[in-house]
């Protein structure tokens, strides 16, 4: 599925840090994207906010209900989902920018890219006693590292992800000289 031709070179702009010709047809202010640490920093704490309340409700349905709604995480989860989101990113520049892959199957490639991603880190983090998650209870659980029972959540994640990446890629830092404030 090939992107049409209205998009390309409003596409070749973005990708080079600028905004779309005006109607003169010379190029707007530059504006530059975010930068990548950026980026980085955001989607750590969007991993620590999906895994605090992901674990909330978790407690709520198959464990002990509390009114309070604790959710928990680990500081390995910030550098774990900020890397993570950053690859899903990266592919949905490859695979739907670039060349066109529908939401579905770039969707399927994120949920192996998170178990992946999940198994390694939590793979390293045992050699170390560092592990914050063991999912050796759970059915279809790899090594209590991985269990394939979080595969819809992955999958909603990977598709919010697809969103996200696209808002961020699209935010630009205004010049000093054009800022309100």
């Amino acid at each position: 599925m090939a992107r049409n031709g209205s998009n390309t070179k409003v596409n070749s702009y973005r990708q080079n840090g600028a905004s779309a010709p005006s109607s003169s047809g010379s190029p707007s202010p530059t504006y530059k994207p975010l930068p990548t640490f950026i980026r980085l920093f955001f989607y750590g704490l969007h991993g620590f906010f999906d895994e605090i309340v992901f674990t909330a409700i978790y407690e709520i349905i198959y464990g002990i209900p509390d009114a309070r709604l604790l959710g928990y995480t680990s500081l390995y989860s910030f550098f774990i989902y900020s890397t993570g989101s950053y690859i899903i990113e990266q592919l949905y520049l490859f695979l739907w920018v670039k060349h066109g892959i529908s939401t579905v199957p770039r969707i399927i490639l994120y949920v192996c890219v998170a178990f992946i991603w999940e198994f390694s880190f939590g793979l390293i983090l045992r050699q170390f006693d560092a592990c914050p998650w063991d999912y050796s209870d759970r059915a279809l659980n790899f090594m209590g590292l991985i269990t394939l029972t979080y595969a819809p959540g992955w999958a909603f994640l990977g598709f919010w992800q697809d969103r996200l990446s696209v808002y961020l890629l699209n935010l630009r830092i205004v010049p000093d000289h054009q800022k309100v404030m």
